[in-house]
């Protein structure tokens, strides 16, 4: 875990450094999008001691700071957490298996130009979720 890079993430936000907040911000560093569940079992893995209360509270602590993206968008109800890094991301989302698969990169970045300069509107941000078939579910749907 690189504590130092955490530490620094956490204290632009004034969090303070916790080991729970550490963790999680480790195991989604370079991960696609993870429910609470997910992210409860890898934790446990390394602190036995962790309670699936305290990720929830991390993980809703660090989305309602901006450290991590929260998502709603597959059909199970469940929220998926996300560590954006510095760019935003877009997602395929698997509407068989779930599997999320994230986007680096962007296809709006002349449409962001194209809301200033002709409706003189400021994106701030935006996000894109494509559904359909992973190419696993793809092979397994009779044709």
């Amino acid at each position: 875990m690189q504590k130092e890079i955490y530490g620094d993430i956490l204290n632009k936000e004034n969090l303070r450094i916790t080991k729970s907040r550490q963790m999680v911000l480790d195991i989604l560093k370079d991960s696609p999008p993870k429910s609470i569940d997910e992210i409860f079992m890898i934790a446990k893995e390394r602190d036995a001691k962790v309670s699936i209360s305290t990720i929830y509270r991390t993980c809703e602590t660090l989305s309602q700071k901006g450290l991590l993206y929260k998502s709603n968008f597959v059909e199970d109800g469940k929220a998926r957490y996300e560590y954006p890094g510095k760019q935003h991301k877009h997602h395929a989302v698997c509407m068989n298996c779930h599997n999320i698969i994230s986007i680096d990169d962007c296809p709006f970045g002349e449409f962001d130009e194209v809301m200033k300069s002709k409706y003189h509107f400021d994106v701030k941000s935006h996000s894109i979720e494509i559904y359909g078939y992973c190419s696993d579910c793809k092979l397994k749907q009779p044709q």
